[in-house]
């Protein structure tokens, strides 16, 4: 369905060198329309009668879906992403893990959530070398005023700062359908206000080192027979 021969991708020395100096790059329109279709209907059973996040940080209204690695080839597909998966390997060692896999809805009226950083579980001093790298993809498109993730330029250099105590910029992950942004774990970032009357439909695949624990643990959650 979406693997390109790595031949056919654009180069990769520019995607590298923004995501070294902002701590992001965002690649858009990856996923065609079918694509996202799938990943939709994929997703629906899980989603179906789910209830909203249990705090502040997860969502008071939004649906979170976790553990998608064994849910679904569509979600697979699009965490071993060839335009993806090179940057991560450029970026991790050899046998880098999948995370964390999980889809992150927000409905209307969903608030700023409190900004953090997708590494800040292991206990690292900063500024460090990078841990892990974490992609959200815009299933639906990521609007102004439908909670597009906001990013803080450059705060993966930063030491022990946080956003709160330091100048900074903010820069929204506005981006079409179809799209991803790719973050350096360190990044400090938040999901954004809702304040449209739609949704913003996002699946989040997240990556660490080989020698660190992942936020979720694959082997439990992936069927043996799928693993096979």
């Amino acid at each position: 369905m979406l693997p390109r021969m790595i031949d056919d991708l654009p180069p990769l020395d520019a995607e590298l060198a923004q995501l070294d100096r902002d701590g992001f790059v965002i690649l858009e329109s990856l996923l065609s329309a079918p694509e996202r279709a799938a990943i939709v209907a994929s997703l629906a059973p899980f989603e179906a009668d789910r209830p909203m996040g249990r705090n502040d940080f997860e969502g008071e209204r939004t649906t979170r879906v976790y553990s998608l690695a064994g849910k679904g080839e569509a979600f697979l597909q699009i965490a071993e992403h060839p335009r993806v998966v090179r940057i991560l390997a450029a970026r991790l060692l050899p046998g880098y893990l999948l995370s964390n896999l999980q889809s992150i809805r927000l409905h209307p009226g969903e608030t700023q959530q409190p900004f953090h950083t997708d590494d800040g579980f292991y206990p690292v001093p900063r500024p460090h070398a990078v841990l892990s790298l974490s992609t959200i993809w815009a299933i639906e498109a990521f609007t102004e005023d439908n909670g597009a993730t906001e990013l803080v330029p450059g705060s993966h250099r930063w030491g022990a700062e946080h956003p709160e105590e330091r100048p900074h910029q903010v820069k929204k992950a506005v981006m079409p359908a179809g799209s991803v942004v790719i973050f350096d774990g360190t990044l400090w970032h938040r999901g954004g206000e809702n304040t449209s009357p739609g949704t913003r439909l996002a699946v989040t695949p997240q990556y660490c080192q080989p020698w660190l624990r992942p936020q979720e643990s694959q082997l439990l959650i992936v069927p043996p027979e799928q693993a096979r």
